[in-house]
């Protein structure tokens, strides 16, 4: 009967719950966005707040995840075929330009590498939000 009653309980408090503020909501996606431009640019994300241990997401967690979704679309994509042998090659010509336009071909834009970083940094995005503010009033 205790655990009928306390299923109950907690259903009610997940139905009345309060919504989360609008400006808590920005926040977060603000911090989503600085946090995205510092894995494309080639740098951890990493924070602690008080009294817990640091999360974060690397950058090298942030790579293995875009290889994880460029083999997909390797695999899904007729021109991706030769693509990652291309890109090597030219990688070892030095042709930025060319590695460029290959990884074009497979990745349409940016918004991919943005919404696997958006992905990965989502559920830390509440406690950095707190970090932030905890680091500011220190």
């Amino acid at each position: 009967m205790n655990a009928a009653l306390q299923l109950h309980r907690n259903q009610f408090d997940y139905d009345n719950r309060e919504p989360v503020p609008l400006e808590d909501c920005e926040a977060e996606r603000i911090w989503i966005e600085n946090a995205t431009h510092d894995l494309l640019r080639g740098a951890d994300v990493r924070f602690q707040r008080a009294d817990q241990k640091a999360q974060g997401v690397t950058y090298e967690q942030f790579a293995t995840a875009v290889d994880e979704r460029l083999s997909a679309l390797l695999i899904e994509s007729v021109e991706g075929a030769s693509a990652l042998g291309r890109m090597y090659l030219a990688a070892r010509r030095g042709s930025i330009n060319e590695c460029k336009s290959i990884v074009a071909e497979i990745l349409s834009d940016d918004q991919v590498l943005r919404d696997i970083a958006a992905t990965l940094l989502s559920p830390l995005a509440a406690d950095g939000v707190i970090a932030d503010a905890e680091d500011a009033e220190s």
